[in-house]
């Protein structure tokens, strides 16, 4: 009873693995696109135009790359699994 005890703690320190990737790989991308954009606006003395360009483009490239890398996290599960 023990082991199966610890196969789903290690189970679920996985699943909690992947949803801490996910958050900070969507979250760097936007807080770089945040401040990419700062430097723009400062560069061309405009106001926030760049920092809600940047902030979309982040924040889309965040999701894709959280998604991309969740659908390796699994496919490399799956294999473990076989």
């Amino acid at each position: 009873m023990k082991k199966n005890n610890k196969d789903n703690i290690g189970k679920e320190i996985v699943k909690l693995n992947l949803v801490l990737v996910f958050g900070t790989t969507v979250l760097g991308n936007i807080i770089v696109g945040y401040f990419l954009g700062r430097i723009f606006d400062w560069l061309f003395k405009t106001e926030k135009l760049f920092v809600i360009i940047f902030l979309f483009f982040g924040a889309i490239s965040g999701i894709y790359n959280g998604v991309k890398q969740l659908l390796k996290e699994v496919e490399r599960i799956e294999k473990r699994r076989k």
